[in-house]
């Protein structure tokens, strides 16, 4: 027993010597409001398992502990780490209680990066800022009382997250860099943590740059041509029959207007594919073609039903067949290092068909006959397109994926979108979350049942819906730029990332800010999924890749300051004490454990 705790305790002593000791701003609730004051975070990342553990004094709400571990994920993307193989000990204590919120995420992710590169840090620095999965740097509160608390740790350079320089004060604008120089300290706006490293470290964090693959572009662009042909073909062919069909039977003048409304659209939408064709943007295209054929399988159905050709709940009957027809077509597929982009693709698509038709089900037996038609015929064409995407390769000659071997890389995927969730729903205890669980649950319903492709594909799903929130107000080009990056990885390994140039193409013909970045996530997300999959299938291939590359900077002001780990000899001892505290009752706990059994 004494052998144990002697070990245990060196093993700590050693750890504190070597850690990274940071400060970050907070606000405290005092009878006089809220005012700054500075914090101590303590940071060790050892060999281990993945785990994150935070000890905190006086105890913090959730969000700090859910930006813990996006921190560390962070940390690890951007370092090039894999975190599995560490655990990563955060030690938080502050004099007085502070206010919840998740600020300190920034802070917390330079002090993992600089433990796992054994950097230095410059102690004249703090910073406030939501980490982001992306590495972005997301908006908090408090920003001027946040200034004040460098000011009280004597730090000279405050960096706080770009687009909140100007502050709303009682209805007036306060700029955070005036309201800084005149304490003496220096404020500036960075938008992410590669922005932010340099000014703790001295070192630049680039994400190495790969270039287009001309081959692997051109490659991709056929295959989409060939699957916009066929869409536009059938919904061209559809909308020819149905505006001939609408002339010919009594409806009722309202039926009527309104599917003649909806003809129109369709054709508004076949117009803009058409267009699209002409750039070249076929997965654009696709969608447009796809969207005007939703609306004309929903005329053609309602029409049937209003002249009485078709009832309600036969034609749903048909549907449900023909879904559980294409699900076998697709399941039947053989999933290799070549085609498992198009045969995920076929499975995420039948899973929406089956989600499509239960609401159609629902909205039936509600009375709803119009939405059970909408979804009835949505859900159809979804079955339908799932087959158009597993069909796209004729030639499969890649080398068979044994499923089994996807199922480490599933659950990663899948603890990361419960991480996330979670992290979201502590952030914004107010948002509607109804969908964002329903998506988390359909993922852990895949790797219940073993599949893992799914598994992957419904965690990215939500993964992008709940990082919607984060970075909504974030930076644009910042999103773009990190998809790029993340496709020309893929591509160098040879790759053709299909779902990821897909996204990349229609993003860019968006103008809604919000849409925009969301596909720029789904972008980057697959791109990463085809990276992670080619890593876990054949490591051999991707050693050696590396998606970071480390310059020193070159600015005076970010020259680095050593920091000793003892630099604060009574933070030390109280985390010295509660340690000790935690390895007694551990061992404690394990021996009496032992006994009892």
């Amino acid at each position: 027993m004494r052998k144990i705790l002697a070990i245990l305790l060196a093993i700590f002593i050693l750890n504190s010597v070597s850690a990274v000791i940071i400060k970050a701003p907070a606000v405290s609730l005092t009878d006089m409001g809220y005012v700054g004051v500075p914090i101590n975070i303590q940071i060790n990342v050892s060999k281990g398992t993945g785990h994150v553990f935070m000890d905190t004094l006086p105890l913090t709400e959730l969000d700090m502990q859910g930006s813990a571990r996006i921190a560390a994920k962070v940390a690890g993307e951007i370092t090039g780490k894999d975190m599995n193989k560490y655990n990563v000990y955060i030690t938080v204590r502050s004099d007085v209680p502070v206010v919840g919120g998740p600020s300190a995420g920034g802070t917390m992710t330079i002090g993992i990066i600089c433990d796992l590169m054994n950097w230095s840090l410059n102690k004249h620095v703090m910073m406030t800022g939501m980490i982001n999965p992306d590495g972005s740097i997301g908006p908090v509160g408090g920003i001027l009382e946040k200034i004040e608390a460098a000011k009280k740790a004597n730090c000279t350079i405050m960096l706080i997250p770009k687009g909140q320089r100007y502050i709303n004060v009682d209805g007036n604008k306060v700029d955070a860099v005036a309201f800084g120089k005149k304490l003496g300290v220096k404020v500036i706006e960075v938008g992410s943590i590669y922005d932010a490293i340099p000014y703790f470290t001295g070192k630049k964090i680039v994400m190495k740059q790969y270039p287009e693959n001309p081959a692997i572009e051109e490659k991709y662009k056929e295959i989409m041509k060939h699957l916009c042909d066929k869409i536009l073909k059938i919904a061209n062919e559809k909308y020819n029959y149905l505006s001939n069909a609408l002339n010919t039977p009594y409806i009722g003048y309202e039926y009527q207007k309104m599917l003649l409304s909806e003809l129109s659209s369709s054709k508004a939408l076949l117009d803009k594919a058409n267009d699209e064709y002409l750039k070249n943007d076929y997965y654009s295209a696709t969608c447009s073609a796809f969207n005007a054929l939703i609306k004309l399988e929903t005329i053609e159905h309602t029409l049937n039903y209003l002249t009485g050709d078709e009832d309600v709940k036969t034609f749903l009957n048909r549907v449900q067949l023909d879904i559980n027809h294409d699900k076998e077509i697709v399941y039947s597929k053989n999933v290799t290092t070549s085609n498992f982009e198009e045969v995920l693709a076929g499975r995420i698509r039948i899973a929406e068909a089956e989600k499509l038709l239960d609401n159609a089900w629902k909205s039936y037996y509600l009375g709803n006959y119009e939405n059970a038609i909408k979804y009835g015929s949505f859900a159809k064409l979804r079955g339908e397109s799932a087959v158009w995407w597993v069909s796209l390769k004729e030639n499969n000659t890649g080398k068979e994926i044994n499923n089994s071997t996807l199922k480490p890389l599933a659950q990663q995927y899948l603890d990361n979108a419960e991480t996330i969730s979670t992290y979201v729903e502590t952030v914004f205890p107010n948002l509607p979350t109804d969908e964002l669980e329903n998506d988390l649950e359909a993922a852990k319903k895949a790797y219940k049942e073993g599949d893992y492709l799914l598994t992957i594909a419904e965690s990215i799903d939500t993964c992008v819906k709940a990082e919607i929130p984060l970075v909504m107000f974030g930076d644009i080009d910042y999103s773009k730029k990190y998809a790029r990056n993340k496709i020309n990885l893929a591509e160098s390994l040879g790759i053709t990332p299909i779902s990821a140039l897909g996204y990349y193409e229609y993003a860019n013909t968006l103008n809604d800010t919000i849409s925009k970045v969301m596909y720029y996530k789904y972008s980057s997300y697959y791109a990463q999924m085809d990276i992670d999959v080619m890593r876990c299938l054949n490591k051999t291939n991707c050693s050696g890749i590396s998606e970071i590359a480390v310059e020193n900077s070159g600015s005076e002001e970010q020259t680095t300051v050593s920091c000793e780990g003892n630099s604060n000899g009574n933070f030390t001892t109280t985390v010295l004490s509660a340690v000790i505290g935690g390895i007694v009752g551990f061992a404690g706990g394990y021996f009496s454990r032992k006994v009892k059994s």
